[in-house]
């Protein structure tokens, strides 16, 4: 699933190339993946593309002076995908997109394909058909605070940290909480932190939670320095089908029987809450920091 790096990635290589532009058609080729009045958006004017959490939204605008704007939401949820094309109706891409087997779209996983008046258009892609497009007169902002928010502080953090015993890293993927920080960045930040997985949130020390909010801090602009990841799956890619490279500088995430990058002890994995976690047995010793 696309994280706040993922999608701030999408949301800063879109922005250049639909701003400006007037949807002109939008074809459903799968009514699941779009929720709305497609005709609320034909013939509006793309005027930001913004990011909340893991969600984008694109706003648009009618033609006349006081025309209201609809936001076009969307959750690109575990494999959903946005592709931008110069010509929309024959879309050729350098790279083969995931899940598809070519470099054409539409392709076999194209849910929605969003037309402009200039003959470019949007493919969105969603294998497992989790993800969505809707449409609603405000952006669907989720209920946390995001990460790159002024609103995100050691002080928030230390709040919500004392308030349970949950464990931390489940705590850092409550999107009611705190909203982009997904597996990935999660794992490593706690790895940076040197904090086990499995740590009552209300145990940390204050030096430790100071130390947290650092690393995290550090994983989230690294992600996006290092334009997303795309993992072994490559399900994320880039709106020009390219792919991310922070994959190639994984910390503990994805490193299960591998040396640590520190002390050279063998990385861990175990289930915690149906998701994988990643731990260095030495660096994030568990009974050491509880």
């Amino acid at each position: 699933m696309p994280e706040l790096p993922e999608v701030e990635t999408i949301k800063r290589k879109l922005k250049p190339s639909i701003i400006g532009k007037t949807i002109s058609e939008i074809n459903i080729l799968s009514p699941k993946n779009f929720i709305g009045n497609v005709n609320d958006v034909l013939n509006r004017k793309i005027i930001s593309v913004e990011r909340y959490g893991k969600v984008l939204a694109i706003k648009s605008t009618g033609i006349a002076r006081n025309a209201s704007t609809i936001y076009l939401n969307i959750h690109f949820k575990l494999s959903g995908q946005i592709l931008f094309a110069k010509d929309v109706d024959n879309a050729t891409f350098k790279n083969t997109i995931p899940f598809t087997g070519g470099n054409k779209m539409p392709a076999n996983t194209t849910r929605v394909i969003i037309k402009f008046s200039d003959g470019s258009g949007l493919f969105f892609n969603d294998l497992r058909k989790f993800g969505w497009i809707k449409l609603s007169d405000q952006p669907l902002k989720p209920k946390g605070i995001d990460v790159l928010d002024k609103q995100f502080t050691v002080k928030y953090l230390t709040v919500i940290l004392k308030k349970t015993r949950k464990p931390i890293k489940v705590l850092l993927m409550d999107q009611d909480l705190i909203t982009g920080i997904g597996n990935i960045y999660a794992n490593d930040s706690l790895f940076l932190a040197k904090i086990h997985t499995q740590r009552p949130s209300n145990s940390l020390t204050e030096q430790e939670i100071k130390l947290l909010y650092k690393t995290i801090k550090q994983t989230i602009t690294e992600g996006i320095r290092d334009c997303g990841s795309s993992g072994a799956d490559e399900a994320f890619i880039l709106p020009d089908g390219s792919r991310g490279g922070h994959q190639n500088n994984f910390l503990v995430y994805g490193r299960e029987g591998k040396p640590c990058l520190v002390c050279k002890t063998i990385v861990k994995r175990f289930k915690q809450n149906a998701r994988s976690s990643f731990y260095c047995p030495k660096c994030q010793n568990y009974l050491a920091n509880a």
